[in-house]
């Protein structure tokens, strides 16, 4: 009996065979993608790589399409990708390998998931194949290390360095001149949009003018060493005489070496500002002083006729209008003045005024002012970023010119000229402000004033550096 089932399971056995080895012979090799990160804990601020390798049967006839892999609240960019290979149940296999670099801006869990990868390969040489596959999906935590708790906004850095210069316009300060401080960071292991952005502070008797930061981020090519910079600059307007001070700057951050926070400080600059005996200088940035020339009477009413024929009417109708009449009318041109003195023409007539009077510091802070009254956010004062917007090579040798000749004391053969600045001024003013169009529309670009940076939500109440 024992013999004739085993003969039974033999013929079973040799029957099956053949169709399962046909199944296993039917089934194709497919890519395979591996997905690892490092470290799996990781400092706010610092990197986490991820680690992406693609394999495809036999190779591949184009680069796999991999997703940049950018998350919320960090920054990710792409390091180095090379060429692998590697062997599977005797099917060869080739790829690349792929680094990404992501810095969490604050603290928290960031995971990467949901992404898939297209693949075209040689499945069966010379014809191909392709196929998306779903990368597996990992998970890192980023944190503020205890003993740093109390820096705001927090930055961290295996090395930084912070400095500060300061460009006075005149060896003596006097009122009308002006004082640029620029703060500058470098540091090492972060990217440059993650060190902290400086608030100039404000100082009763100064007029204060922010620039637009400069950011830059460099990496050596062989260590791959990542090196940061950022570059914060204001100008301050000295409007009066007196003795003033800059308040100093400190400059907290997390040493990643040391594990330990460090402070640069940046010392205090004291300012002493003498009355100016030149009238002009003071008057080019007077808001109501009054211009009693030809050239200052024309602009007025041309600036402002329905003003003039307003006064015109109200003198006319004093000989017979009621006292409730004029009453109004003059409460019409009061309200239509004040508006006006509150207004882009206004600013703009101040600029040209101090222009036409070959007033060089007067031209170049009062064009500043007309900036801030143009667009939205009058706050930013844009230079820049105004000079970008009209993309005009003449009016950018201007405005250099005059820059040169307050800020470095050189007056060559490029010395400005108030009639090109002026026309070159208009030109911009006129074709990037078209009066016919709506409010809305009527504006400048928007990015000539920017409403301000955007600040990452805080961990724990903490403003993470950006």
């Amino acid at each position: 009996m024992r013999p004739l089932l085993a003969a039974i399971a033999l013929i079973i056995a040799a029957a099956l065979l053949p169709s399962r080895v046909a199944q296993a012979q039917g089934s194709p090799p497919m890519p395979i993608v591996r997905v690892s990160i490092d470290p799996q804990r990781v400092v706010v601020g610092q990197q986490a790589t991820l680690h992406v390798t693609v394999l495809a049967p036999n190779y591949m006839t184009s680069p796999p399409e991999v997703p940049s892999f950018q998350l919320r609240n960090a920054v990710t960019r792409q390091l180095q990708s090379v060429n692998t290979n590697d062997n599977q149940n005797g099917v060869p296999y080739a790829g690349v390998s792929l680094e990404f670099a992501i810095y969490p801006m604050e603290a928290g869990n960031f995971a990467v998931s949901d992404q898939k990868v297209h693949v075209k390969y040689a499945a069966e040489p010379p014809a191909t194949r392709e196929v998306d596959l779903a990368l597996p999906g990992v998970s890192f935590e980023a944190f503020v290390p205890d003993a740093a708790s109390g820096l705001e906004p927090f930055v961290a850095a295996s090395h930084l360095v912070a400095e500060q210069s300061i460009k006075r316009s005149s060896d003596q300060l006097r009122a009308g001149d002006a004082v640029t401080r620029t703060i500058t960071i470098n540091a090492e292991g972060t990217p440059a949009m993650l060190l902290p952005a400086r608030r100039f502070a404000e100082v009763n008797g100064l007029r204060l003018y922010p620039a637009q930061p400069a950011i830059r981020d460099k990496t050596e090519g062989r260590t791959g060493l990542l090196t940061a910079t950022r570059v914060d600059a204001a100008t301050y307007m000295l409007e009066q005489p007196g003795d003033y001070v800059l308040p100093a700057i400190d400059v907290g951050w997390w040493n990643i070496g040391s594990g330990k926070v460090e402070t640069i400080h940046l010392d205090a600059v004291p300012l002493k500002v003498a009355a100016n005996p030149a009238a002009g200088s003071t008057a080019s940035i007077d808001r109501a002083a009054p211009d009693w020339t030809w050239s200052g009477i024309i602009d007025a009413i041309a600036d402002h006729w329905l003003s003039a024929l307003l006064t015109a009417v109200v003198i006319a109708g004093l000989a017979w209008a009621a006292p409730a009449l004029v009453r109004r009318v003059a409460g019409a041109y009061r309200r239509h003045r004040q508006a006006y003195l509150q207004s882009e023409a206004f600013a703009f007539r101040r600029f040209r005024r101090a222009a036409r009077r070959h007033d060089a510091r007067g031209a170049y802070f009062l064009l500043l002012d007309w900036l801030a009254h143009v667009g939205e956010a009058a706050s930013s004062r844009s230079l820049d970023a105004f000079r970008a917007a009209a993309s005009d090579a003449a009016l950018d040798r201007e405005i250099d010119a005059v820059e040169n000749e307050l800020f470095a004391g050189r007056q060559d053969q490029s010395r400005w000229s108030p009639r090109r600045l002026l026309h070159h001024v208009g030109v911009a003013r006129g074709r990037l402000r078209p009066r016919e169009q709506s409010r809305e529309a009527s504006r400048l670009p928007r990015h000539l004033n920017p409403t301000g940076v955007a600040i990452a939500p805080a961990h724990a109440g903490r403003k993470p550096a950006r």
